[in-house]
C-alpha cells in the first residue's frame, strides 16, 4: 500500500506573514544598499555616454565646418593661382607683342633709311653720269670745233646740255 503524504499542508499565518514582512524588509535594504547607488551608477554612466555622444557630434560637426572652409580656401587658392597665371600670360604676351613691334619699327626705320640711301646713291649717281657726260660732251664739241672753249662757255654749254637731259 501506498500511503500518499499530502504536501499541502495549511501555513500558518504567522509565518506567512513573517515571510511577507522580511521579504518588504528585504527589498527595502535592497533599494537602498543596491538598487540606489546601482540606479545613480547607471544614470551617471547614461549621462557620461549623452556627453561623449554629444562632444562626439559637436567635434564631428567643427571637423566638417574645417573641412569645407579649408575646401574654399582651396578653391579660392586655385582661383588665385589661375589669376596669376592669366595676368603672366597676358603679361609675356603684352611684352611679346611689344618686343615684335619695336623689331618692326626698327626694321621698317632700317628700309627707309636704305631707300633713302639708295636714292641718294642714284642722285650722286645721276649727278656724276651727268657731271661726266658734260665733260664728254666738252670734249667730244671741243675737238669737233678743233677750238677750245673758255670757261664760261663750258659752263653755257653743259647746262644747255643738262637742261635737255632733265627733259628727257
Amino acid at each position: 500500500m501506498v500511503q500518499t503524504l499530502s504536501m499541502t499542508k495549511a501555513m500558518p499565518l504567522g509565518d506567512m506573514v513573517f515571510i511577507i514582512v522580511a521579504f518588504l524588509l528585504l527589498m527595502a535594504i535592497l533599494k537602498h544598499v543596491a538598487y540606489g547607488p546601482l540606479t545613480k551608477v547607471l544614470d551617471e554612466r547614461a549621462d557620461k555616454i549623452n556627453h561623449d555622444l554629444d562632444s562626439a557630434q559637436e567635434a564631428n560637426q567643427q571637423a566638417t565646418e574645417l573641412v569645407e572652409k579649408r575646401a574654399q580656401e582651396l578653391k579660392a587658392s586655385k582661383d588665385e593661382a589661375g589669376q596669376v597665371i592669366a595676368a603672366a600670360k597676358k603679361k609675356a604676351k603684352d611684352q611679346s607683342d611689344a618686343l615684335l613691334q619695336t623689331t618692326n619699327d626698327q626694321v621698317q626705320g632700317m628700309k627707309q633709311a636704305a631707300e633713302r640711301d639708295a636714292a641718294q646713291a642714284k642722285q650722286e649717281a645721276l649727278a656724276s653720269a651727268k657731271n661726266d657726260v658734260a665733260a664728254l660732251s666738252v670734249t667730244i664739241a671741243s675737238k669737233l670745233m678743233q677750238k677750245e672753249l673758255s670757261a664760261d662757255d663750258q659752263r653755257a654749254l653743259i647746262d644747255a646740255y643738262l637742261a635737255e637731259l632733265d627733259q628727257q
